[in-house]
């Protein structure tokens, strides 16, 4: 027997969303997918001022998919395609992700959450992809399905190292990207057109991002399941060192 095991699952923070005042949310896919890797899902609401503390009895950090970043929160002005934004969640996620990272709480960025952790380490964004790249590859469509594409995974990249293949079909659906990177990140994985899909940071082994949305084919593909697994690995690591909230705590 392993006594190095955590006795109870890593308590995994999800960040939700709201639309338009409407009641906190979160699409089920992403639970059923920390599920799946054998973590405890937790939902909870980013504009809770006493959102921060959710960290200190957590063991790991999703920071989820949903509307635009301000471009206050980079320096720019706001474009015209600019939408969805809410400002509070901004302002929370981008605390969380650097205390997250500053406490070494294992971080999964998903879509707007590779978006934040950018924009909380120092970087900003492309705000519409069409008009700064171009349409050769389809980011989002206009019947608002995800769309699917590959992506190229860079050698010697934590991604690869996860998924163990060069190339990755992905299911996508974002119309803004990382402009200027964060100096703390690096590439782990690009589209033909040059958008930055994937980071992860060099000296910190506990953040990853992608651009993409894993979640939404996760159940059917081990390549995407295996990014939540990795995160559940990282959390169950840090439990097993005694840091985390499971590792202290029945």
């Amino acid at each position: 027997m392993d006594d190095s095991r955590p006795s109870a699952p890593p308590v995994i923070a999800l960040s939700a969303y709201e639309r338009n005042g409407e009641a906190f949310s979160l699409a089920p896919q992403y639970a059923a997918a920390v599920c799946q890797a054998g973590g405890l899902p937790v939902l909870f609401p980013p504009q809770c001022p006493e959102a921060r503390v959710i960290l200190s009895r957590c063991d790991a950090l999703v920071l989820t998919g949903g509307g635009d970043i301000s471009p206050d929160f980079y320096g720019a002005p706001c474009g015209n395609s600019i939408h969805a934004v809410h400002p509070d969640r901004d302002a929370a996620e981008i605390a969380l992700a650097r205390e997250a990272i500053a406490r070494g709480i294992p971080v999964l960025g998903i879509c707007r959450g590779l978006q934040i952790i950018n924009v909380a380490l120092g970087g900003d964004l492309l705000q519409d992809l069409p008009t700064s790249i171009g349409t050769r590859i389809c980011h989002r469509n206009a019947e608002h399905d995800p769309v699917l594409h590959e992506v190229i995974v860079l050698p010697d990249t934590l991604l690869r190292g996860i998924v163990g293949q060069d190339t990755l079909e992905i299911s996508s659906w974002h119309h803004q990207a990382i402009a200027n990177m964060a100096p703390a990140l690096r590439i782990n994985a690009i589209a033909e057109d040059g958008v930055i899909e994937a980071v992860d940071m060099p000296d910190n082994p506990d953040v990853f991002a992608v651009q993409w949305h894993p979640e939404h084919t996760a159940a059917g593909d081990p390549h995407q399941q295996a990014l939540f697994a990795w995160l559940v690995r990282r959390a169950a690591r840090r439990m097993a060192r005694g840091v985390g909230q499971g590792a202290t705590k029945n």
